[in-house]
């Protein structure tokens, strides 16, 4: 697309497993107002290879109204294992879209990625642990997710064996996302159970405040976007995120005072895991409490 128009396509990439089906409807009917062209995303979504235990009516119905619609500036693209398990969808893409089947990539084209996207980064990584990263067995988008964790923990460094924390579990059970939801509900005791269960597995405290930080930064584009008069679907747009992530935010109990102080306090705890040898766990316990409680609230 971007060598036919000479642009840049706007891409949007969905959650397979959260975005429901109202949600995809209002994507495939938004034009993009800042590209020519808009290409929706979807990665291996639950219902297409499963459609009788998904609810898949609905589903053919959203893609149905889209492709008569005749969209010429939308595109719509899901990824699945095997062809769709509904005939309905599965006629449509014959009629209206396209089937391409994509072959595997060779463990040898395999490992030069690997190699060559850490290199970029300044990271170097040994035999054995290239090879595990190899034999996984994961999607190239699960891969992209883990070098960017490697990359952040590990700059400057040598990745071993010992580094690939979770690369043989399943990648749904890592979700920081859990502790930031939370965090952002202000609901102390899920926030501090997903914390004690990503720390018990082993992710780094470096990607944990990562993380926990950058969702607070979304957090205030999202509210100072809202205090404009900007509704979800325009926010959505102008921060290039999902629209549920952004309603999501929006729902958030903090407040600017919240934010500002938890902003401060991601700061001074970065600096602390970095470089001195306090207790990272409590930091962040205390940090957590302190939010979620309205400690920082309180008088001294």
């Amino acid at each position: 697309m971007k060598q036919y128009d000479g642009d840049e396509p706007e891409v949007v990439s969905l959650d397979s497993l959260e975005t429901k089906p109202s949600a995809l409807e209002q994507y495939l009917a938004e034009v993009p107002l800042f590209a020519h062209r808009r290409v929706v995303l979807m990665r291996h979504p639950p219902w297409l290879e499963k459609p009788a235990k998904s609810g898949i009516k609905e589903w053919e119905s959203v893609i149905g109204s889209f492709v008569r619609s005749e969209p010429h500036q939308l595109h719509l693209i899901l990824t699945a294992n095997k062809k769709p398990g509904s005939r309905a969808i599965d006629e449509l893409i014959r009629k209206h879209g396209e089937a391409l089947e994509v072959p595997g990539i060779s463990p040898r084209r395999l490992a030069d990625w690997i190699t060559e996207e850490l290199k970029k980064t300044g990271v170097k990584i040994q035999r054995e642990a290239l090879a595990v990263l190899v034999k996984s067995g994961r999607d190239m988008n699960y891969l992209a997710r883990e070098l960017e964790r490697l990359a952040l923990c590990h700059r400057g460094q040598t990745v071993t064996t010992g580094d690939l924390t979770g690369i043989e579990s399943d990648p749904a059970s890592f979700n920081v996302f859990q502790l930031t939801d939370a965090l952002l509900k202000k609901n102390t005791r899920e926030a501090l159970q997903a914390l004690a269960s990503l720390l018990h597995k082993g992710e780094p405290v470096t990607l944990i405040v990562h993380m926990i930080t950058r969702e607070l930064v979304l957090l205030g584009k999202v509210q100072a976007l809202a205090a404009r008069g900007e509704p979800s679907s325009t926010i959505a747009r102008i921060l290039g995120k999902q629209r549920f992530r952004v309603d999501k935010m929006l729902r958030s109990s903090m407040s600017t005072e919240d934010l500002r102080y938890a902003l401060k306090r991601m700061a001074e705890i970065d600096y602390a895991v970095k470089n001195t040898s306090q207790d990272h766990r409590l930091l962040l316990e205390t940090m957590i409490v302190e939010i979620c409680e309205n400690r920082h609230r309180m008088p001294d």
